[in-house]
């Protein structure tokens, strides 16, 4: 029935709107709720959207009578408070970037321990790879690591431009739901979960867009980061979908991990200006723009996943990849010159 989706998708939607406007009355009323961030165009602004997301999840849970406390939904819990908590005190007084390592593999361990583990990966040029995480769950467990390291770091750096998190997030959740009322997934619970986060999403996009009246902070675009992360693992059958659909933003921290690698630096040290956001707001691009470009790859992407085989989405995550990679070349060129 539609209303089973739609229901938790307004109510996560009205539930965020209210806690956000909470948020952003609070953050006008008390100063130090704010601070500068390095790169954003605009006045300081509250980093606390994310708890607010956070606690809209947790609620829209609670309040639906769909969702059985599964193995599988308990972690995605217990993760969510997790981030609450983490994600609040880096945005008071940042923990710094070891810590927060530590804190994204305590995550993805949440992930794999709760059950939503990787146990077949799609090959596009033959038979699947399957990992039998229940015989030997070493494989199952450093794909698992891996892909939400991967996943959550890129979703993070894509928040350096408004409005940018909120979309692809948006996209981002509302693909895991129509992948996961396919037949041959059939994950109602999924969906209902992506559902409620895609309402969340959606909402925080409002407050979010340039100029932005709020921001997600570490918790926020850490939970959304985590959120992805373990719904794409649910049965593993939406990690192909999920990195189309984010295709730019990890083509990104890869390009970015590699140049920082290169430097001498560490890959998870952020403010270098290396990110494909950064080149093209020195190309004049403002964050509206960059915003709507980002979203509508996203989107596009979205559709070539729940349109193609695996084979179709691989030429198309190939084309993204060699896209990307001339049109960084080109801004690289350009902005050498200018300088």
């Amino acid at each position: 029935m539609p209303e089973k989706f739609l229901f938790p998708f307004l109510l996560s939607f009205i539930l965020s709107a209210a806690l956000l406007s909470f948020v952003l009355f609070l953050s006008r009323r008390f100063a130090p709720m704010v601070r500068d961030e390095p790169g954003r165009t605009h006045k300081a602004v509250s980093r606390f959207g994310g708890v607010a997301l956070v606690l809209a999840f947790l609620a829209g849970v609670a309040a639906n009578p769909d969702l059985e406390p599964t193995p599988q939904l308990i972690g995605l819990l217990v993760g969510a408070a997790f981030v609450l908590l983490v994600g609040a005190w880096d945005d008071i007084v940042p923990i710094g970037w070891p810590a927060q390592l530590l804190f994204q593999l305590a995550l993805a361990s949440i992930i794999f321990l709760s059950g939503m583990r990787a146990w077949v990966l799609t090959n596009p040029f033959g038979e699947p790879l399957f990992l039998h995480p229940d015989s030997w769950f070493l494989p199952s467990f450093l794909v698992g690591l891996a892909f939400t390291v991967l996943v959550m770091n890129a979703v993070n750096w894509a928040d350096g431009v408004d409005g940018l998190l909120g979309g692809v997030a948006t996209v981002a959740f509302s693909a895991i739901f129509l992948v996961s009322l396919r037949p041959e997934v059939n994950q109602p619970a999924v969906a209902i979960l992506a559902a409620i986060l895609a309402g969340l999403s959606f909402s925080f996009l409002l407050f979010n867009f340039p100029k932005a009246s709020l921001m997600a902070g570490t918790a926020g675009s850490y939970f959304i980061g985590f959120s992805v992360a373990a719904l794409s693992l649910f049965a593993g059958a939406k990690i192909a979908t999920t990195l189309l659909v984010l295709a730019v933003p990890v083509l990104d921290a890869a390009y970015v991990i590699r140049a920082r690698v290169r430097a001498g630096a560490s890959p998870f040290r952020g403010g270098d200006g290396r990110h494909l956001h950064d080149r093209l707001r020195l190309l004049g691009w403002s964050d509206r723009r960059v915003a709507v470009l980002y979203t509508g790859v996203s989107a596009l992407a979205a559709l070539a996943a729940l349109s193609f085989q695996a084979a179709g989405k691989f030429l198309f995550l190939a084309a993204l990849a060699a896209a990307f990679i001339f049109l960084v070349s080109r801004m690289e060129k350009i902005i050498g010159q200018r300088s």
